[in-house]
């Protein structure tokens, strides 16, 4: 017969020692978040100064996206096998080493390391993700872990609005060199905090049989997650679909402003994402008050605010005037990090090892569904209008959430229920 490691016992009740220590890996997270979303505005800059080809500005981001989803298909093995803070200390050095490189080599040379540096960032980038969503329980307990995702998502909110804020300044005031030196140097902060900060990550689970390693287990150990978790599997889908229908605004917007607001563009864009950081900062306290006994098994909360982000976005393409466009994009971030804090609170009541397993499923379909997207809707802009691209896009998203909704209440054993 097999046996499973036991799923992560709720630690107890937290003081605020160990609050500020968990605060401190926030900050650590955040730090390399922040490199992450510095790069991306960086590296894209470089890669088309360089290159003068938006093709190859494209297959930059696919090439990153893909190895995400290489790195999400075998995240669960990994969060399963390996040393959690071992991996994700190695992933953030490795990281700040390639860029270390890349900044202190030659611009020929740059050039040929680019797909060097967008393997292992979109590798290694999501192989952190995964084991930190999956160790969160075990930092600090299972009727914690709402509000602890709440405070990774508020940290990651400001790193991005740091990083894209910050990322062109750097490279127009200090140049490209200098730029990559200070993103290496946010991992390595990264990476000092993960090695010191006194939290306890747990052992790796591994799968035995009568005390012997199971040939085959995490193929059976898949089957049987799949199908004791169909609801953990829906949120798995409508992220995919999600991350399709975001592709729309992602490449939408800076032509949605070029046509609206001629004289300045990036003044819009700015304003935007500002806008919509603004509503991502404060889907912690939201959460707080909609879930104030605790962390529940709801994924319909989870799908509902799925389809309000869609429609914000849909109507952030309206032909909205500038006040009204900044409060839907205020929505929009809002949305978006209530189904950023109740997905994760989700996927964490899984046990261990399934729990990584799940991460590392969702991550391969959030880059599969954004990088398709990404094509289907760059393609679609050459003869369609932003807002027809939104709405056709994030449809898809709404439909399938309301559906999901319609079942669900079909079936009352399906009801949300209440869970530590």
């Amino acid at each position: 017969m097999t046996e499973l490691s036991p799923a992560t016992v709720a630690a107890p009740e937290l003081d605020r020692a160990d609050w500020r220590r968990f605060r401190l890996l926030v900050g650590g997270s955040g730090a390399s978040s922040f490199g992450s979303f510095l790069n991306m505005v960086a590296l894209q800059l470089f890669v088309y100064q360089t290159t003068g080809s938006a093709v190859a500005t494209g297959l930059f981001m696919v090439l990153r996206m893909a190895a995400g989803f290489v790195a999400g298909m075998a995240g669960g093995t990994v969060a399963a096998r390996l040393p959690r803070r071992a991996v994700m200390i190695s992933c953030d050095l490795v990281q700040a080493s390639v860029l270390l490189v890349f900044a202190l080599s030659p611009n020929g040379i740059r050039e040929a390391l680019l797909p060097v540096l967008a393997v292992s960032i979109g590798t290694l980038s999501t192989t952190s993700q995964v084991l930190l969503r999956a160790t969160v329980p075990d930092f600090v307990g299972a009727e914690h872990r709402m509000r602890a995702n709440g405070w990774l998502v508020t940290g990651r909110a400001v790193a991005m609005a740091l990083g894209f804020a910050t990322g062109g300044l750097l490279v127009s005031w200090v140049g490209y060199t200098a730029a990559f030196l200070v993103d290496a140097g946010t991992f390595c902060i990264s990476a000092l905090v993960l090695a010191t900060v006194g939290l306890r990550f747990p052992r790796h689970v591994r799968v035995r049989q009568q005390g012997k390693p199971v040939r085959g287990a995490r193929s059976k150990l898949v089957l049987a997650a799949l199908a004791a978790a169909p609801s953990v599997l829906a949120i798995v889908v409508v992220r995919s679909v999600d991350a399709f229908g975001s592709a729309s605004h992602q490449v939408g917007i800076p032509i949605y402003a070029t046509q609206l607001q001629p004289g300045n563009p990036a003044g819009f864009v700015g304003n935007f994402w500002a806008a919509w950081a603004v509503g991502l900062l404060a889907a912690h306290q939201l959460v707080s008050r909609i879930y104030k006994s605790g962390p529940r098994h709801d994924e319909r909360a989870f799908v509902i605010g799925t389809a309000v982000m869609s429609m914000a976005f849909i109507a952030a393409f309206s032909g909205l005037t500038q006040p009204w466009v900044l409060l839907v994009a205020l929505v929009a971030g809002l949305a978006d990090g209530f189904t950023e804090i109740t997905y994760t609170t989700r996927v964490q009541a899984e046990p261990d090892p399934a729990r990584g397993m799940f991460f590392g499923r969702t991550a391969m379909a959030e880059n599969a569904g954004l990088g398709i997207g990404l094509l289907f809707a760059a393609g679609l802009l050459e003869v369609w209008t932003p807002l027809a691209v939104a709405a056709l896009l994030h449809g898809v998203v709404i439909v399938l959430a309301l559906g999901y909704v319609i079942q669900t209440i079909r079936k009352p054993g399906d009801r949300a229920t209440t869970s530590s």
